[in-house]
């Protein structure tokens, strides 16, 4: 089967309630050496070569990078240099760990079968799993441990409608989706029933618009009140992603905050803008009511983006107003994050008032439904 068949075969899997996806493991580090060992059940390494090896509980398998190759080893002394290894499990339900030594990485608990093959400067660490164990531990890492259910499953569903909207992200490499914050953050298999719980009451369940596209389901901390519209942040426009009034996320500490920025490090800053200092008041007049939100400001015909300040300055978020005072520049802010669609600590109070999580996807994104993946369309890709 020829790779780009393979990725077809894989995609159209993965188009259905309980299909498969390919992620990147350790994409973020990538690591030359990785350490799998079995928890549960026993698995069998294949490596391209006619060679089957059955690996059971506690047995250590290092594969390791060289040259355009890899060579694994096992504790028991069996080892070969090949271009590829698949290892898959024998039983339902096994489980593996697996880490990488070098990279700084933590541990990770998967499930499903890995594929392990040399790439450029790295190795290529590939798990393939279900859709629906995939999702328990991207909940955990993007959305936390602690709320309501329906919070959790409104993060389930936001969370499945990403990985089937974006399940081409990677095609280019082979895979589906990386395990680092460029997709979404995937630490492995994890045991939180009331997580699993609502991933599992939700299974197959997505977020679609008017004409039954999976929609772009962007979520952020704390929209400080006022959602942004993505038009605002990304330039791209979606009827859904738009600007409304949060009266949910004021209780949060990341509601509010406060900032200072010394007068020379601001005064290098306008510089690098084209902006000469002194000439910049409007940056501070024309913040004025922090009830709406300003993406950008106009000084002597220079745009200033408020996204660009707050990269520099390492802010919570866009959403600020600025003040100039005898030292430094002050900075009054309002939420985490960039604003666009569901805010999570929002989404957390009104689950804890007792509202469902469609009421939840239905406020952040307006006008959109819940559906089974199978009702769903994905958009053609350019």
């Amino acid at each position: 089967m020829t790779r780009a068949l393979a990725f077809i075969v894989l995609l159209l899997l993965s188009l259905t309630s309980g299909g498969q996806v390919s992620v990147r493991i350790f994409a973020r580090t990538r690591p030359s050496t990785i350490i799998f060992t079995p928890l549960q059940g026993e698995f069998q390494l294949n490596d391209g070569r006619d060679k089957y090896l059955k690996i059971s509980v506690n047995e250590t398998v290092a594969v390791t990078r060289h040259d355009n190759q890899i060579i694994y080893m096992t504790l028991s002394g069996v080892s070969a240099v090949t271009d590829s290894v698949i290892i898959e499990p024998l039983s339902e339900g096994a489980l593996f760990s697996l880490r990488a030594p070098a990279g700084g990485e933590q541990l990770k608990t998967l499930d499903g079968f890995l594929k392990v093959k040399s790439y450029p400067g790295s190795l290529q660490v590939l798990n393939v799993t279900s859709v629906e164990n995939y999702l328990p531990g991207v909940v955990e890492a993007e959305a936390g441990k602690s709320g309501p259910e329906e919070y959790f499953r409104a993060q389930a569903v936001v969370a499945r409608t990403y990985v089937y909207r974006n399940i081409d992200r990677h095609e280019l490499d082979g895979y589906n989706l990386c395990d680092d914050t460029h997709c979404q953050v995937y630490p492995g298999i994890i045991s939180d029933s009331l997580i699993t719980g609502a991933c599992k009451s939700t299974s197959g369940k997505v977020i679609i618009d008017r004409d039954s596209m999976l929609i772009v389901s962007a979520f952020h901390a704390n929209c400080g009140g006022v959602t942004a519209s993505s038009s605002d942040v990304w330039v791209a426009k979606y009827p859904y992603l738009i600007s409304i009034k949060d009266p949910w996320c004021g209780y949060s500490r990341s509601s509010t905050w406060k900032a200072a920025i010394s007068l020379s490090v601001w005064n290098d800053f306008l510089r690098l803008k084209n902006v000469e200092p002194g000439n910049e008041t409007e940056l501070y007049s024309s913040a004025g009511n922090q009830s709406a939100r300003v993406s950008n400001y106009k000084v002597d015909g220079i745009h200033v983006s408020k996204e660009d300040i707050r990269q520099r300055f390492n802010l919570r978020s866009s959403f600020f107003t600025l003040a100039r005072t005898s030292d430094s520049i002050a900075v009054t802010g309002r939420g985490y994050g960039h604003g666009v669609g569901l805010c999570q600590d929002g989404a957390r109070a009104m689950a804890a008032g007792k509202n469902s999580y469609e009421q939840i996807t239905g406020f952040y994104y307006p006008g959109t439904f819940i559906t089974d993946i199978k009702n769903a369309r994905r958009p053609e890709r350019p």
